[in-house]
Formats: structure tokens, C-alpha cells, sequence
């Protein structure tokens, strides 16, 4: 389908009971009193979060265009490991031949459980190349790196032969400080075998957090910036016969969701005739009641002489509901509030003077620790 997000791999789970019982199982492991998708949110980019970085240790990764996707790591009754992704629809699926063997096991027969690992589901542009990138912050880079990563790819080197039996690869997504943001868009970005459509920085001390994260932020380039809309579609009128025209383009209105069942009208679907028949056409009403992303841009909007800037990009059938009227707001802020790539790049020598200020101030305040600790001990 035109613009869809890649299909989570797997056997889908359609026993209730058994959905019940990984949803439980989540929710007791992290502590929940009920269960909710607990992969962070990151929050859009803009003014403040300009001067944030400067003020804040930050790293910045490419932002894979894919779709979000947390791996449960668990077993069965028989005590045979079993692995399910999991997306916000709350869609599971149980992925057979894949193992993540605990640490310092030279047999690799014992593998993790009772763990959660966040990640984005991508397509590489290669003969079988779907991939999960891992995405953590610093608190738990060390442990995801000597007690996931490492191991898995252990045994991968041991055994190849089970490689060749995944579906998939899991891959660390490169992280640098913010102050090597460049290196992003020059050397990482370009080399990429999937798409990306901007940048996630996230804070090098704060903890992870379930649900909007202040301290984790998506910067997009303007006409990346996107929103999940719930479509609505108003065809013309009837023919002849009294029957409804669907060999027109209807008016496509993008509606936002405002909880629940509840959604208000926002903008139409900036379309030209044309795309609508050689996009559309084969299939007039599929668009009716589903969720797409749509970016902005606005200078399209004069060319082609639009009624509105927001663009179809693909489906998002991996969502039960468009974005949150709160959602919604942040990102149109983010589009009046705008930071360029450029503007990014040239804050990069406070960014790097800032960060080298705080490493000699906490090695100095460590140093003084030391020899305080080191006196009270002589006395």
C-alpha cells in the first residue's frame, strides 16, 4: 500500500486471554497498576530546546523513519524463551528463532527474560534487510550494549547459522553528544539504508520515562514536520441515478483527536485533482476513517495552488488513533517556532564550550571530594 510503515514481523496474537497475560506481565514489570504502552514520547523541537541542549548534556541520534516497536523478552511454561514485539495499537507478535542470551554464558543456551527494550522498526534498502534499532538513554546505553547487544551477536558469530533463521537484525543506533550533531547530517544520515526524517536528542542523565518525555526531543526539518490525522471523506454529490459520485475528488478532511471517540475538524488534505486520480482513484473511499501522517509545507501549497500545506505521506495503519490535540499543538508550535539546520549547526561551539565548562567543573568538584575524603581519613 501506497506510504505504509513496516510490517512488525511475527506471528500475531489473537488469543485475548494470551494478550491479557503479556499485558499483565508488562505491567507488573515495570510497576504499573494497569497496563499502558510504556515507550517514551519525545517532545518537538524549537526555540527552548535550542538553548536546552546548551544548557544540558544532550546526545542526538538520526530519527528512523519506521514504525515504533518495544520487544518484550520473556518465557514460556516450558522455560523456552519467547520474544514479542509489541506496538501502541497494542498488537502483539510472538517472534520465533531469536534468542538473547544472558551475559558471560560461553554456551549461549541461557537468554534474558522479564526485560523490555525500546526500539523503531525499519525497512534497510537491502536483500532482506528489516532491522529494530535500539533506542536508550545514557543510564541504560552500558547495560544494553554488555548485556544485550553483545551477547546476541556472540552467538550470532558462533552459530551463523542462526542468523540465517531471523526475520530481522537488531541494531545499536549510533549515538554522539550534541556537539557532533554535524556528523549526523554528514556522514551518518547519508550512509543510512533506511529513512530518516530528522533528529532525536535525548538528555545524557535523565531517566527514562513512560509516556511524553520533556527530555527527549524530535527535530525535523519543516517539511518533515508531520501529523496523524483521522480522515474524513466528503464526496460531491450523486450522479444520474441518485447513487453517490465517487469518480470525483472529495473534499478530505483531516480531523485530530481529542480523546476517546472524539475528533474536531482541523484543515483539509492539500491535494491537486491529478494526484487524487493517479493516487486514489483505484480506490476512491479506502482513505475513509483511516489514520495517515501528513507533513507541512507550505511553499508546495502556492505552487500547486492548495487550500491547505498538509501533504499525504503514508498510512499509519500501526495507530488505532491520530495525534492528540496536545500533540498537535506541540508540533504546530514547533512549525512557528521553527529552528533550521543551519541555525542547529552554528550553535554547535557553545553547545561544545558549554558541555567542556560542565566536564572541567564535575572533575574539579570531584577532585576537591577526594582530597576532602582523603583528609577526614588522616585526622
Amino acid at each position: 500500500m501506497l506510504g505504509s510503515v513496516p510490517k512488525i514481523p511475527g506471528q500475531l496474537i489473537i488469543d485475548t486471554a494470551k494478550i491479557s497475560h503479556l499485558k499483565e506481565t508488562i505491567a507488573t514489570l515495570l510497576g504499573l497498576k494497569s497496563y499502558k504502552f510504556p515507550g517514551a514520547q519525545p517532545i518537538s523541537f524549537g526555540a527552548k530546546q535550542l538553548d536546552e541542549i546548551e544548557q544540558e548534556d544532550f546526545y542526538v541520534a538520526e530519527k528512523s523513519d519506521g514504525v515504533r516497536c518495544l520487544a518484550l523478552l520473556t518465557s514460556n511454561q516450558y522455560k523456552e524463551p519467547e520474544i514479542y514485539l509489541f506496538d501502541r495499537k497494542n498488537n502483539f507478535h510472538l517472534v520465533r528463532n531469536f534468542r538473547f542470551p544472558i551475559p558471560n554464558d560461553p554456551n549461549y543456551h541461557k537468554c534474558l527474560k522479564n526485560t523490555i527494550i525500546d526500539g523503531e522498526f525499519v525497512l534497510d534498502k537491502e536483500e532482506d534487510g528489516s532491522s529494530l534499532r535500539i533506542n536508550e538513554n545514557e543510564d541504560l546505553l552500558q547495560y544494553l550494549n554488555n548485556d544485550i547487544i553483545k551477547p546476541h551477536q556472540g552467538m550470532l558469530r558462533k552459530y551463523p547459522i542462526m542468523k540465517d533463521k531471523q526475520q530481522f537484525s537488531v541494531q545499536f543506533k549510533e549515538q554522539q553528544f550534541a556537539h557532533h550533531l554535524d556528523s549526523i547530517f554528514k556522514e551518518v544520515i547519508p550512509n543510512l539504508k533506511h529513512g530518516s526524517d530528522g533528529l532525536i536528542f535525548t538528555s545524557v542523565n535523565a531517566p527514562y520515562v513512560m509516556g511524553t518525555c520533556n527530555k527527549m526531543l524530535k527535530w525535523k526539518p519543516l517539511n518533515e514536520n508531520s501529523i496523524d490525522f483521522k480522515v474524513k471523506l466528503v464526496f460531491p454529490g450523486t450522479n444520474i441515478q441518485g447513487v453517490k459520485d465517487y469518480s470525483k475528488k472529495p473534499r478530505i478532511d483531516l480531523l485530530v483527536w481529542q480523546g476517546g471517540k472524539d475528533y474536531t475538524y482541523f484543515n483539509e488534505l492539500g491535494v491537486t485533482d491529478d494526484e487524487w486520480k493517479e493516487k486514489f482513484g483505484d480506490s476512491p473511499r479506502y482513505m475513509d476513517g483511516k489514520i495517515i501522517e501528513c507533513n507541512y509545507e507550505p511553499e508546495l501549497q502556492q505552487q500547486l495552488n492548495l487550500k491547505s500545506p498538509w501533504r499525504f505521506m503514508r498510512y499509519r495503519d500501526d495507530k488505532e488513533d491520530g495525534n492528540h490535540q496536545k500533540t498537535v499543538d506541540n508540533v504546530l508550535q514547533s512549525i512557528r517556532d521553527a529552528v533550521t539546520k543551519e541555525e542547529l549547526i552554528e550553535r554547535i561551539p557553545r553547545i561544545k564550550e558549554a558541555a567542556d565548562r560542565r566536564k572541567r567543573n564535575n572533575e574539579h568538584n570531584s577532585n576537591l571530594d577526594d582530597r576532602q575524603t582523603k583528609k577526614r581519613r588522616q585526622e
